[in-house]
């Protein structure tokens, strides 16, 4: 048998590099995002329709995004007031504020540890017995906060006179957050927390229509605006702050 190798000779041309055609973008670059600016298509200049409006050629429908931004407390700035918020002299405080105003998560954090007496109608049920805890409290020594909403001036005067009767002093801490805020804080409340009764549209309301603005002249030594601080925990809960600073409205 005879065995026979083959050879082959291939020789390939030489490549000559050459410039790339520049093939021009499917869509326009996007501008970069300025962190400063809220995102949303109106501040992209993208114009937004529904459905209706682009099939069904429906007029624009008005939208306004909710009156309260949970994302302005993130900015304002968080601080109690400047006077002494507590007093070593025996005094009633007097909180007024919405329901989720932030009234009594204030009263647990800052004057209970401080030896406040906390009364509260949603525990003692009435404010007949609030009255009466309040009286009993002075008459022990114990300085007292009435932890209620006390929108207007006869459900105050009853805790003013209880004062005036022990001859102490009287303050109001006036927990400054809108109807829209304390919606918010209802509805936030309500996702995050069981064991308490949700706060109504109609309570707040009413609450509301009630609402006139305490004054001294109704017997108040010392009228303090409480700002909303929110909290989430120690140490805060990222899930929770990032739930409490989206949009919500109601």
């Amino acid at each position: 048998m005879v065995s026979i190798s083959v050879v082959f000779s291939v020789s390939f041309p030489t490549l000559v590099p050459c410039e790339e055609e520049e093939v021009p973008p499917i869509c326009p670059p996007v501008p970069p995002v300025d962190p400063s600016v809220p995102s949303s298509l109106s501040t992209r200049g993208l114009r937004f329709l529904t459905p209706e409006e682009k099939f069904l050629g429906w007029a624009p429908a008005p939208f306004d995004l909710p009156a309260f931004d949970p994302r302005d407390l993130d900015k304002a700035p968080q601080e109690l007031p400047e006077a002494e918020l507590v007093s070593d002299r025996l005094e009633v405080l007097l909180t007024v504020g919405f329901p989720g105003a932030g009234k009594s998560t204030f009263v647990k954090r800052h004057l209970i540890p401080a030896g406040y007496e906390h009364v509260n109608r949603d525990t003692l049920g009435s404010w007949q017995r609030c009255v009466s805890a309040c009286s009993a409290a002075l008459a022990r020594g114990r300085a007292v906060v009435v932890d209620n909403t006390n929108p207007d001036p006869e459900s105050r005067q009853r805790f003013v006179s209880c004062a005036r009767e022990a001859a102490v002093p009287c303050r109001c801490l006036q927990f400054t957050a809108n109807l829209e805020q304390a919606r918010h804080n209802c509805r936030f409340r309500d996702m995050t927390q069981s064991g308490h009764v949700p706060v109504t549209d109609a309570v707040l309301f009413s609450y509301k229509k009630q609402f006139v603005a305490p004054d001294l002249s109704e017997g108040f030594s010392q009228i303090l605006q409480i700002p909303f601080v929110p909290h989430f925990g120690d140490p805060p809960d990222p899930q929770r702050r990032r739930l409490f600073f989206q949009f919500s409205d109601g």
